[in-house]
């Protein structure tokens, strides 16, 4: 397939993988009539075809929910202290709140007392985690599957992408546990004709090509968030340009972008084009990998103060460098599910929690205008000031919170799962 040599500008939900309110081109491409092949009841033919979906990338036999729990037993520390290898060293950091908080967006709750109770729960985590009986161990692994599909469903669910619910905890639950996903589907398998209610249901085109391509969404999205967290969680490794690049790489792996640019062009790769959305534009295509490099540099600088403090704050962290990479826009397509991969892997590392945003119409929305807001203003700013200048503004605050407040609902229901008594 022949690519356009530039992309034309596009709405904020391209952009940041949709992050815009109004709508999104996915559900333009997908609400095209499709004639002849929309799949509709009795037009099943007497002989289905069976569907190849050859060797899809980022397999893994790990299983990933057993293996967190396992980690969490050594990683969760008393005081409220995380253990995590940063910088090559193993290193016990305390969970210190840092200034970089908004504290309007969240109405009444005060920052301060849900960082509060979040680093209560650490606490109480760390103490369960050292008397959980066999069973236990079983509960708070079905709890870790159930925040990991949720992972996945939710920032698939941001950008009209994937499948429902049933069909996402189906496949994620397999590939979480370490399991194969067989290469062929029928058009009579349960799957595929879910996969296409779904995609009517939201008013989307629904021929074979587009449950294929919801079905290796859910697939790859999966595996991407496996080898993230298997990289920095589990193998203690930091992160780098080329755990970024890998991660979007089996994120995309033949997933065609909205505009028919083949997958074998931009998957992996950082883009050679420029883009913009509305009134936010991004880093110009020809400073993208110069961008991320400084990224990467500012990143290992705050690694090594939080270091030598022993301290560090999980929650801004992973935000503040969720922020950047979305507004570096790297990649041609994927970026915002990408930058909330990374986020979680972090976020794990070093706060040993995971989140999921905007599974709900309202939380969807006010995470849509939080992201929509800190682009616009970073974009309107981005050459006042120099790289970790002290008086450059934080445009991240209002996420901050918003993802504090998350994390702390994540971090209570990881404790409830800890409780669970047979």
């Amino acid at each position: 397939m022949v690519s356009p040599k530039k992309l034309k500008p596009s709405s904020l939900a391209n952009a940041l993988d949709g992050l815009e309110l109004s709508g999104s081109s996915r559900l333009n491409t997908r609400s095209i009539h499709q004639t002849g092949s929309t799949f509709t009841p009795g037009s099943m033919r007497a002989q289905p075809k069976r569907i190849a979906l050859d060797g899809p990338s980022g397999s893994s036999r790990l299983n990933l929910p057993r293996s967190i729990r396992q980690m969490m037993g050594s990683t969760f520390m008393p005081g409220g202290s995380m253990r995590a290898q940063s910088k090559r060293i193993e290193t016990t950091f305390t969970i210190a709140m840092d200034d970089s908080y908004d504290y309007n967006i969240l109405g009444e709750i005060d920052p301060n007392d849900l960082y509060e109770e979040m680093t209560r729960h650490t606490r109480e985590v760390c103490k369960l985690l050292q008397i959980l009986s066999s069973s236990q161990e079983s509960h708070v692994e079905t709890h870790l599957a159930d925040v990991l599909v949720r992972l996945v469903f939710s920032s698939n669910i941001i950008e009209n992408a994937g499948a429902g619910w049933d069909v996402t905890f189906k496949l994620c639950q397999a590939i979480f546990r370490g399991e194969e996903m067989p290469n062929e589907i029928d058009e009579r398998d349960s799957e595929y004709a879910a996969i296409k209610q779904d995609l009517l249901r939201k008013g989307l085109a629904a021929g074979t090509e587009f449950v294929l391509r919801s079905r290796r969404e859910i697939i790859q999205h999966a595996k991407a968030a496996s080898y993230i967290i298997n990289e920095l969680y589990l193998g203690g490794k930091d992160v780098s340009e080329d755990i970024i690049l890998e991660t979007h790489r089996i994120l995309t792996h033949k997933v065609d972008t909205e505009q028919g640019i083949s997958w074998t062009e931009y998957s992996g790769v950082y883009r050679h084009d420029s883009v913009c959305a509305g009134l936010t534009s991004f880093v110009d295509s020809g400073l993208v990998r110069s961008t991320m490099r400084q990224m990467m540099a500012s990143m290992n600088r705050d690694l090594e103060k939080a270091a030598e403090a022993q301290e560090i704050d999980p929650v801004a962290f992973s935000v503040k460098y969720c922020h950047t990479l979305v507004n570096i826009h790297p990649f041609m397509d994927g970026n915002g599910r990408a930058c909330r991969l990374v986020l979680n892997a972090i976020l794990l590392k070093y706060g040993g929690i995971m989140v999921s945003f905007g599974e709900e119409g309202g939380d969807r929305e006010q995470y849509l205008n939080i992201a929509v807001r800190a682009s616009q203003r970073e974009s309107s700013q981005r050459d006042d000031f120099d790289d970790d200048d002290p008086l450059a503004p934080k445009h991240y605050r209002e996420l901050a919170s918003y993802t504090l407040g998350h994390v702390t609902a994540s971090m209570r229901r990881l404790v409830q799962a800890l409780n669970i008594k047979n």
